[in-house]
């Protein structure tokens, strides 16, 4: 049995990629259940605006990659050239280092950004609930909660918070520099908009609008930052009020499109305009930056804007990275065990059944043998075995090259699968 992840994430394909392979929670439910059909038993799907991961625990890597490959082709309507020009793929420990890390905030945009724990906890949830998790994902899931878990409390990874919504506060501060007499329009009503919003009242920006397509989501945030709430179809009438948009919506389609601007710009006389679209898939039309005094940035653009934080979090990570090092360590014990666990006892089972078998034989031939004979003959045997056996055991305990674990199995006369003997010896 092996555990990998096959993905794409900030670091390998860029937003306009990136948002063709995002998983909505429409697509999720058909998708995990078409892995289950393909028998890919076990998955979970981690979809965030900065990557796309499948987690499986499967027999044959090669043939699990070339399965998934094709679903994903057809599924989210990619191109097949795509899937390997900007995906990775990760088996075994190498798998769980990068989950461990991901859970922990190490491999995201922000190092140390603290939403992404969230993320993978309601991955693993939903697969859960669609019951596409079995022994496997689930061990290595909770061990990468415990993981991060560790990384939060034994290190300072997250002292002084940064996020995606954090950073687009600290991108308009940079373009207005004060911000308290501004004007922003927030399209959306989700966590990432209100922490966004949070910061921006921390700024002293007071003249805040909020929608959203439902109003009464709108009108809860605008109570909790002190924020007027607009009604979804009146955004191009707020376009030409305001100095600076921010959007993060779970659309599946542009909600501001290049024409929208033509009339916001006559109306606006040309003032210039700031967009800040950290949704993926993204709000908002590219091609509006093509206007004058338009200016969008995009969920990519924060990256260079956060390395300044990054200096400050790099002894840090150094420190995660030990941790994690030390998780994997455990982790891939605990799994190596658990595969070579049937494979031993058979061994012992299988010495055990040939020794009784020419002992019973043996002793019916010898007349005269007093019980005292027949046991110490009995020890005997079982002494001479388990020293034949033990260079054996303690090979397969060491082994890690497949191909001589295959030749002890045949060795052996092993049939039994792993997998099966562990669920048998949970069921009982």
């Amino acid at each position: 049995m092996h555990i990998m992840v096959f993905g794409l994430n900030h670091n390998t394909a860029p937003i306009d990629i990136r948002e063709r392979f995002f998983v909505s929670e429409n697509k999720l439910v058909a998708l995990l259940k078409t892995l289950k059909e393909k028998n890919l038993n076990e998955s979970v799907v981690l979809s965030t605006c900065n990557r796309t991961e499948f987690y499986l625990a499967i027999e044959d890597p090669d043939e699990a990659i070339n399965i998934l490959k094709k679903i994903l082709s057809e599924a989210l309507n990619v191109e097949i050239e795509w899937l390997d020009k900007y995906t990775y793929t990760f088996i075994d420990e190498d798998t769980y280092r990068h989950l461990f890390s991901v859970a922990s905030g190490l491999d995201s945009m922000i190092i140390g950004e603290p939403q992404i724990l969230g993320q993978v906890k309601d991955a693993y949830r939903a697969a859960t609930f669609l019951g596409t998790t079995g022994f496997y994902l689930n061990r290595l899931f909770h061990r990468a909660f415990h993981v991060a878990k560790r990384v939060r409390t034994e290190t300072k990874i997250g002292y002084n918070p940064v996020s995606i919504s954090s950073m687009a506060v600290e991108l308009s501060k940079h373009i207005f520099g004060d911000l308290s007499n501004k004007k922003i329009l927030v399209i959306g009503a989700g966590e990432m908009c209100e922490i966004a919003l949070r910061h921006f009242k921390k700024e002293g920006l007071k003249d805040i609008y909020i929608t959203n397509r439902t109003f009464e989501k709108a009108r809860s945030l605008s109570e909790i930052v002190l924020g007027k709430p607009c009604k979804f179809e009146e955004i191009s009438e707020f376009l030409t009020k305001v100095d600076m948009v921010l959007s993060s919506t779970g659309a599946d389609n542009y909600i501001i499109k290049k024409q929208d601007i033509i009339s916001v710009m006559k109306k606006r006389k040309n003032r210039p305009i700031f967009f800040i679209d950290i949704a993926v898939p993204r709000d908002i039309d590219p091609e509006i930056n093509d206007f004058e005094n338009v200016y969008l940035y995009n969920i990519d653009d924060l990256k260079e804007l956060s390395a300044k934080y990054l200096k400050n979090r790099i002894k840090e990570s150094e420190y995660a990275k030990k941790i994690i090092n030390d998780e994997i360590t455990k982790f891939s014990q605990w799994f190596k065990q658990l595969e070579i666990q049937p494979l031993i006892t058979h061994v012992i089972e299988r010495a055990e059944l040939i020794r009784g078998e020419e002992f019973n034989k043996t002793i019916k031939k010898i007349k005269h043998l007093d019980d005292d004979s027949i046991k110490n003959i009995e020890v005997l045997t079982k002494n001479i075995v388990n020293k034949l056996i033990h260079p054996h055991l303690l090979l397969i305990k060491k082994e890690k090259r497949p191909e001589i674990l295959e030749l002890i199995k045949k060795l052996f006369n092993y049939e039994i699968n792993a997998e099966e003997k562990m669920d048998n010896r949970h069921e009982g």
